[in-house]
């Protein structure tokens, strides 16, 4: 690995990603991209009693996807690299902590995927790691009561307002 400059870096190995996976919420799939999500949600909920667990849910749902469609065990893979948008990276912690799989809890707002692609990427060069997982989530209804509205208020929502999209997105490479 060989630094370029201030912010390049050059693998002596560069990154491959082997395998993806996704799952979203209902409005996603009424998107362009609706075929090349895995699974999509029916409801906001997934079965699970609030939104905080649901989001820990597609976390952990979406890392076995990608785990299993790469012909993997999750003892084969060396780390995860993973973050979500509420505090201590909690749907992570709590989604992959039956994994034990070693985890990086990262916080990059909307830029967390990459910034687990970077860190991975650097780390399996510097550690010659054999697999490592990224995987990155959010949950609208989660999102919402943490940093703007509560729905639980019933207010209204401007049609300018942003929209945090519910999902996960994982990858595995090497």
């Amino acid at each position: 690995m060989k630094k370029v400059g201030k912010q390049s870096i050059i693998f002596d190995n560069p990154p491959t990603i082997l395998e993806t996976a996704s799952i979203v919420g209902p409005k996603e799939a009424d998107g362009p991209l609706a075929k090349y999500f895995d699974k999509v949600l029916e409801d906001e909920f997934w079965g699970e009693k609030t939104w905080e667990k649901a989001e820990s849910k597609i976390v952990k749902e979406t890392t076995n996807a990608v785990i299993s469609k790469a012909g993997l065990s999750g003892d084969q893979i060396d780390y995860c690299f993973s973050g979500d948008l509420l505090n201590q990276s909690i749907s992570s912690s709590f989604g992959l902590r039956d994994s034990n799989i070693p985890l990086f809890g990262i916080f990059g707002a909307c830029s967390t995927f990459v910034e687990g692609l970077s860190l991975g990427a650097v780390f399996s060069e510097a550690s010659g790691a054999s697999n490592i997982l990224c995987c990155a989530s959010s949950h609208f209804c989660s999102a919402e009561k943490q940093f703007r509205f509560p729905l639980e208020l019933g207010n209204q929502r401007p049609p300018s307002a942003q929209w945090t999209v519910t999902g996960a997105r994982s990858s595995n490479f090497v």
